[in-house]
């Protein structure tokens, strides 16, 4: 039977993958814009109120050029809209793209959660109108009934996360104290939730059974117990739309609430492994999601945990083992799946899973089913849960202080550390879990192979429309531009270049140089240092107390010679023009990075003397305002590499400019097309992609550009 059901799983992964690759929206769509008439199925306001994140299925696509976008599902934001609830049908104007993220070292993956969603494209609306209201749907109205009654409470936007799952009132300084104490998975919908409800409905039912004796001429105690259970579980799970884990922890519970009331003892790891093969088969998209991996993890410590040891510990030991078994199955577990580990979390979640587990959530659902049964009293019971999450979050902003962000960690070194993990929990004794430590030493000495010396390596980051390039020698680090922050928050030095740095090697930085101080270059510095402190900084940025970059400063290391060709001492601040322009040099190969200089900066360099180069950083994002013929001549590069994004609004490169390193028999290669550029001075003729190694490897999933992207775009 078994192998029945992962055969059925398998096929349905299979399945799910052929199926997911050909509704993919195709690069052609966004070559205009599109009418279609959609209807929503999740509408999440921004908490500055400016903008609509929106999934929709699309009923008719009305202008089906290339390809009928018809039955898919998209992800849209919409700019100042209208009001807009789930459930109504629009018929809008849209511009729709291929599903597209950053792809780096280390950082999240974007495609794959969006493929891991069933989500087939990715666009803005430019204009709508309403065409229906929303039809009657039970658990719309039953959250906004809840978002009502919590709309006065101080913490009313995580008590709506605890009660329905509706976390989307949830402001970004929410979610970064969640992320900073590494209590995500606390403070929404989770198993745990899902295994506390269900708990709560057997403890109702069997005080149920016990005043009604009466009924229990024809139905045993337990089965009343398990129907509470039961019950009230799937309502909770339905409220909360049947996300993976709770959807994991609903069959699970219900199993053992059967199991229980049936007087059978089923092995706990036989309900785990149902589990995973029904959420499997119902959602395959399920396996690309960090929380499938997070939920069943944790569960399968659990059970490894306290195998052979339940009779051994009491009630009180119990709880403490397996409180403490959770923390640091989390820490381990977050760090392998998700690339990063909050310095908090344990102490975090010492604190904050007993408090929810035994107040918060208990008190949480009580105020639900008053609110929902329409009892005089809901309005109290919510006021002392909203006093008890208060007083949560009142202790994680004191722990949070100081922790600004998470430290990534390599995948190498999280996977040694799960490892380790299982080697100890399986390990029968002491001196067999002391044989598992050299898998922690393991992950300790996880690092990418460094250049010799001698030698330098340079990595250029994809970051959208911005710049950020590591350049590492044998025992130095320099990261030249931090990439761009956006006014809504979103900040790719904290986002994609500090897991970059944490997936590469080195965590700190030797010298941070910021070309210049334009936000796609020096918005992400500050997150940078915040995470990769520098030994130094250099630039024109006020803010980060930086040095200057002046020509003529020289330096060595490794074996590698450094020297900044512009501007000069006494040169204009700000601009464009004032970028620090970067040679690295060793023998005769030569890297040149150029920040955004325009063709006058460009002149001046080809008269003072510039040598030519093994690889060139095209200036200001291959712009037409520079590049010049004769700068390009005068470099005459083997290699170019641009930054910049995929269908940005600048239309960046210039054709012309690409054209023109071409004639020169220079190949041109684009980190929003190609993803993160990796190229040694060892081997000058080689560059890595790190978009097409992963189309060529096992991430399936990753979009592939166009045939002469380049050329087109």
């Amino acid at each position: 039977m078994w192998l029945l059901l992962v055969g059925l799983a398998a096929s349905s992964l299979l399945g799910m993958a052929r199926s997911g690759l050909s509704a993919r929206v195709p690069h052609c769509a966004a070559e205009a814009p599109r009418k279609l008439t959609v209807a929503i199925l999740e509408a999440a306001s921004s908490p500055a109120q400016d903008r609509l994140r929106l999934q929709v299925a699309v009923r008719r696509d009305l202008k089906p050029e290339c390809v009928d976008l018809s039955g898919r599902q998209l992800r849209l934001n919409w700019y100042f809209p209208p009001p807009v609830q789930a459930g109504e049908v629009w018929r809008v104007e849209a511009k729709v793209r291929a599903p597209w993220g950053y792809q780096n070292p280390g950082g999240f993956d974007y495609e794959r959660w969006l493929f891991g969603e069933g989500i087939d494209g990715v666009g803005y609306i430019r204009s709508g109108e309403r065409l229906l209201p929303s039809a009657f749907d039970l658990r719309q109205r039953v959250r906004e009934a809840v978002a009502e009654r919590l709309a006065d409470r101080r913490r009313g936007a995580h008590l709506r996360a605890l009660a329905t799952g509706d976390g989307s009132a949830l402001t970004d300084a929410d979610w970064a104290l969640l992320r900073r104490t590494g209590t995500v998975h606390l403070l929404v919908v989770s198993g745990l939730h899902v295994g506390l409800v269900a708990l709560l409905g057997y403890a109702v039912g069997a005080a149920a059974a016990r005043l009604a004796p009466g009924g229990l001429v024809w139905l045993p105690a337990g089965w009343i117990a398990a129907a509470f259970s039961v019950t009230g579980m799937i309502g909770f799970v339905w409220l909360c739309g049947a996300e993976p884990p709770a959807f994991r922890a609903g069959v699970m519970s219900g199993f053992a609430a059967l199991a229980f009331a049936g007087g059978r003892r089923v092995p706990v790891a036989s309900w785990l492994a149902l589990a995973a093969v029904m959420v499997v088969c119902v959602d395959p998209g399920a396996v690309l999601t960090q929380g499938f991996w997070l939920s069943f993890g944790a569960v399968a410590v659990l059970v490894a945990g306290f195998a052979n040891r339940v009779p051994a510990l009491g009630w009180a030991a119990g709880l403490m083992w397996a409180q403490a078994l959770m923390v640091l199955a989390m820490t381990v577990m977050t760090a392998a799946v998700v690339g990063e580990v909050a310095p908090a979390a344990g102490l975090a979640n010492l604190i904050a899973v007993p408090w929810i587990s035994l107040v918060a959530v208990p008190l949480v659902m009580f105020s639900l089913v008053s609110t929902l049964a329409g009892a005089p009293f809901d309005a109290f019971c919510w006021m002392l849960a909203d006093l008890s999450v208060s007083a949560l979050l009142s202790g994680l902003e004191t722990l949070g202080e100081g922790q600004s962000h998470s430290v990534p960690v390599p995948l190498g070194q999280g996977l040694a550390a799960l490892a380790a993990l299982a080697c100890a929990l399986a390990a029968p004794n002491w001196r067999l879990r002391l044989a598992c430590l050299p898998l922690w030493a393991a992950g300790l000495m996880v690092f990418q192979d460094r250049p010799a010396p001698g030698q330098f390596e340079i990595l250029a980051l994809d970051v959208g429309q911005g710049s950020a390039t590591l350049i590492d020698t044998r025992n130095h680090r320099l990261l030249f531009d931090a990439g761009p922050r956006f006014p809504s928050g979103f900040d790719l030095g904290e986002a994609v270049v500090l897991p970059a740095i944490a997936a590469t090697g080195k965590r700190s930085l030797d010298r941070l140089i910021v070309s210049h101080g334009d936000l796609d270059h020096a918005g992400g510095a500050a997150a940078v240092l915040r995470g990769a402190p520098a030994a130094s900084v250099w630039g024109d940025v006020a803010d980060l107390n930086a040095e200057p970059c002046r020509r003529g400063e020289r330096w060595t290391w490794d074996g590698v010679a450094f020297e900044v060709l512009h501007p000069p001492a006494g040169y204009a601040r700000g601009g464009n023009d004032a970028s620090c322009v970067l040679q690295v040099s060793v023998g005769e190969q030569r890297a040149l990075l150029t920040g955004d200089i325009s063709r006058r900066v460009e002149a001046t360099l080809v008269a003072g003397g510039l040598a030519p180069a093994t690889l060139l950083f095209a200036p200001h994002h291959g712009s037409g305002s520079s590049s010049s013929k004769r700068f390009v001549e005068a470099v005459n590069p083997r290699l170019v590499f641009i930054s910049a994004g995929w269908r940005n609004a600048y239309g960046h490169p210039n054709p012309q400019v690409v054209r023109r390193y071409r004639l020169l028999g220079s190949p041109v290669w684009m980190t929003g097309i190609e993803g993160a550029l990796q190229w040694s001075s060892a081997t000058p003729a080689r560059v890595v992609a790190h978009r097409r190694e992963r189309n060529a490897g096992w991430a399936w999933w990753v979009n592939r550009a166009p045939e002469n992207a380049l050329d087109n775009h």
